[in-house]
């Protein structure tokens, strides 16, 4: 067997990177490079099978749904120690 059967293209390793990253600081900067990698294969495979380009957009699609989590965790996070924080005013904590 050749190396090449084991060659994964550089935009699933990112996307696979960003879906197991397990630091939510890091998240966000391993969605961008992901998305940015799978964009640029888009552009560059637009005369491919119709089955690259749908494996293509369900990466986008996936990492979509990874941002939407991320962004309601961080939401959820600061309305949390906004909570926190008014409760330490008022005295209820």
């Amino acid at each position: 067997m050749s190396d090449t059967s084991y060659c994964v293209p550089q935009w699933k390793q990112l996307s696979i990177a960003a879906l197991a990253e397990r630091n939510p600081a890091k998240v966000p900067e391993r969605l961008a490079a992901a998305r940015s990698a799978v964009l640029q294969q888009v552009e560059g495979t637009m005369s491919q099978s119709s089955s690259n380009q749908e494996i293509l957009r369900n990466a986008l699609v996936a990492l979509g749904v990874l941002r939407q989590i991320v962004q309601r965790k961080v939401a959820q996070r600061e309305t949390s120690q906004h909570e926190i924080v008014e409760d330490r005013k008022t005295g209820t904590c």
